[in-house]
């Protein structure tokens, strides 16, 4: 092969390889579950002339086959006019097998699913007259509202919280894509689940340490956890209604929530116990969110942030396959701690918009991050940046200058100036970079090829393809139970398909060096010794020498750092924080 331009889909001597690389891409169109040997195949390929060119001393892209290439292109676009499989992971299964109360419903508000719990509740009452007496006639309404906003097919309507005469109290209701009949496509449902928490007494006090609650607006949170109205609260205690709302208003005031539901929503999820599961994982939605129209570009941008508004502030840069999972994991220990953690998102994840070219998303991410700075009136944050959103972050850090305290970096990667580097990736990653740096006209299909397997098959096999079995970052998952964590962080990711990843893509495989400038604050970089994919050597290697900059290397630690060693993550974040 190393007479001629180097040709991903180039015959092999055997004269099967082109043959098996296409008719692999489409097997895998049809059944999702044959990415993998899509991927073995694909794989050894690229890598054989990838390996080639580098024997060669060449380090550019390669000559994309045309034939292949349109091959590709014909797949992608098979993909999209399949559309997303319904990333359910059988919702409806899940449902029947919730510890707790869990209800599936159609937009005509007919019961799809239920948990045991909820079949007891219900008496066995299908059209769930049962379940519209327990709610009253606020909550009802606000269910009413629910099913017909799913029927009008608006699936961006935010949850709600309904009260209700069982125990538990409190039910969440929001709007997901399910199958209303075994094999049937999918439509927006209603999933109705309790609101699990624990009130204790570490509890109260990181509610008065987060948001500098009194004791006695403590008790007001607890009572309305419990189901108390405002007039009720008022009647037990002896006080007048009035008093008791000018309270209220003080604790919703120093939590920063816009109202009584949002302020249930958010001290459950900070208070609740950490492996508390709402049935089928619901994501990042007790995150406060806004979407903001950014004056700087134009685009919308989706911020999130929690903890107390009087908080330190910090700026969360997130990933390219957790998303938000990391903070979300981290949410008690930051609001204890006094942090008040915004997270833009970045362009072309979640709902955030895309940019229309990978190389536009450092300028663009700076615009908005300087943006939310000005906006939200923040003193001097605190970068913090995680796994991809790196880059990003050793960007920002030399641009915004003085307006950040500084950055903390956790599993982060260097800029790539050696084919070789590529090379040492576990080797599923090592394919999506190869493909990303040799040719990247195929990448699009690579990537949606991999998200319809993840729809297809679920948080299981996710974990095993990025994770290997065997492995320590396979062992921390296991360990800590994160795998519907980082799999609902996955699917933050790709809600957009795969425009987020394909801009990291372009960005991660190359040389950014050229913008490791000087820094005017202090930059931490936490690595575990045991990264699979980015060898703490060539961390040090490329840090080296640039004033400010300090790589710490956790022993016993992976790629999974953030997870597996909060305290160490934590402690270097206050060592910024005190920059302020």
């Amino acid at each position: 092969m190393s007479d001629g331009p180097y040709n991903p889909g180039k015959t092999a001597p055997d004269g099967t390889i082109r043959e098996r690389v296409i008719a692999a891409i489409y097997e895998s169109v049809i059944r999702p579950d044959l990415y993998d040997e899509f991927m073995d195949v694909w794989g050894s390929h690229i890598s054989q002339i990838v390996e080639t060119k580098a024997d060669e001393g060449g380090e550019g892209a390669v000559e994309v086959d045309p034939d292949l290439q349109a091959h590709f292109a014909r797949a992608y676009e098979i993909f999209e006019q399949i559309g997303r499989k319904t990333p359910s992971d059988q919702i409806g299964e899940r449902i029947e097998r919730a510890p707790g109360v869990a209800l599936l419903l159609d937009a005509r508000g007919e019961l799809i699913a239920a948990s045991p719990s909820a079949r007891d509740l219900l008496g066995g009452d299908p059209a769930l007259d049962t379940l519209r007496r327990a709610l009253g006639s606020h909550s009802a309404e606000l269910l009413g509202q629910m099913l017909r906003q799913a029927d009008a097919g608006n699936s961006t309507a935010a949850p709600v919280i309904l009260w209700t005469d069982w125990a538990p109290r409190h039910l969440v209701a929001r709007i997901v894509h399910a199958p209303v009949h075994p094999g049937s496509g999918p439509s927006l449902t209603v999933v109705i689940e309790s609101l699990e928490y624990r009130w204790s007494d570490e509890a109260e006090a990181m509610l008065v340490t987060s948001f500098g609650l009194s004791r006695a607006e403590v008790d007001l949170v607890r009572q309305l956890l419990g189901g108390r109205t405002l007039r009720q609260i008022a009647e037990d205690s002896g006080r007048s209604e009035h008093t008791v709302r000018n309270q209220a208003k003080s604790v919703l005031a120093k939590t920063g929530a816009p109202g009584q539901v949002d302020l249930i929503r958010m001290v459950v999820f900070l208070i609740r116990p950490r492996g508390a599961s709402d049935g089928a994982f619901a994501g990042f939605g007790a995150f406060p969110e806004t979407l903001m129209r950014m004056e700087s570009t134009g685009k919308t941008v989706q911020v999130m942030q929690f903890g107390p508004r009087g908080g330190r502030p910090v700026i969360f840069l997130h990933g390219m396959i957790d998303g938000l999972a990391a903070v979300f994991f981290l949410r008690e220990e930051l609001a204890a701690a006094n942090i008040r953690m915004i997270v833009p998102v970045r362009p072309g994840f979640g709902k955030s918009d895309p940019v229309a070219r990978g190389e536009d998303a450092l300028d663009v991410l700076e615009a908005h991050v300087r943006e939310v700075i000005e906006r939200l009136s923040l003193r001097r944050p605190v970068l913090m940046c995680h796994l991809a959103g790196n880059i990003y972050g050793q960007v920002m850090v030399r641009r915004l200058g003085k307006l950040l305290a500084g950055l903390l970096s956790i599993s982060g990667n260097p800029p790539v100036t050696r084919v070789s580097q590529l090379a040492r990736m576990p080797r599923r990653q090592r394919v999506v970079a190869y493909t990303a740096r040799f040719a990247p006209a195929l990448l699009p299909t690579i990537l949606r090829a991999g998200i319809a397997q993840v729809d297809g098959q679920g948080v299981d096999h996710f974990r095993k393809a990025l994770f290997a079995p065997g492995t320590h970052d396979a062992g921390v998952i296991e360990r800590l139970d994160l795998t519907e964590l980082l799999h609902a962080g996955f699917r933050f990711s790709v809600e957009q398909g795969m425009i987020g990843f394909a801009t990291d893509s372009h960005l991660v495989v190359y040389d950014w060096s050229r913008h490791l400038g000087p820094l005017e604050v202090p930059v931490i970089m936490l690595h575990g010794e045991r990264d699979p994919v980015v060898p703490p050597d060539s961390l040090i290697d490329a840090m080296e020498g640039i004033r400010g900059s300090e790589v710490r290397l956790v022993p016993e630690a992976g790629q999974l750092l953030m997870y597996e060693h909060p305290r160490i993550v934590l402690d270097a974040l206050e060592e910024l924080l005190a920059q302020r």
